[in-house]
């Protein structure tokens, strides 16, 4: 979880270049940028509980309804959905005044499997992890 851009440097450099894109795009519209967006990166080897306690809610359940991924009436509570070559970016507007949580899953098979089928299927893709090397 980044809620500065201090620990950047262990971050991948295309998500960290998009972490530096968002911030960018804030900067003069919000007053404490870090007071108003929190960043996840789900990395290699970080389990769904652990996504799960970085957001606060379920991550694979819609926040308002209960309803889990896999459901036949599922539907995702993010905001926005942003696929990128490298990994998913999920939005979560949490407030009224707009502060909420960006969070990037690297297109990896060591990240929560069951975290990318789902960015991959409600992102149109065909193949939800990408083998890790640059593309």
């Amino acid at each position: 979880m980044l809620r500065d851009p201090t620990p950047l440097d262990a971050v991948d450099p295309k998500i960290r270049d998009l972490i530096d894109m968002r911030l960018q795009e804030l900067e003069g519209i919000v007053d404490d940028i870090h007071e108003f967006v929190t960043f996840i990166v789900v990395e290699a080897g970080d389990t769904i509980d652990a996504v799960d306690a970085a957001l606060g809610f379920p991550v694979l359940t819609n926040r308002f309804d209960g309803t889990a991924y896999g459901a036949v009436d599922f539907s995702p509570s993010w905001d926005v959905l942003v696929e990128h070559p490298n990994c998913y970016e999920l939005v979560y507007v949490l407030g009224d005044d707009g502060h909420g949580v960006t969070v990037f899953i690297e297109k990896r098979p060591d990240c929560p499997t069951e975290l990318l089928a789902m960015c991959a299927e409600y992102a149109g893709s065909s193949v939800p992890v990408a083998d890790g090397s640059d593309t």
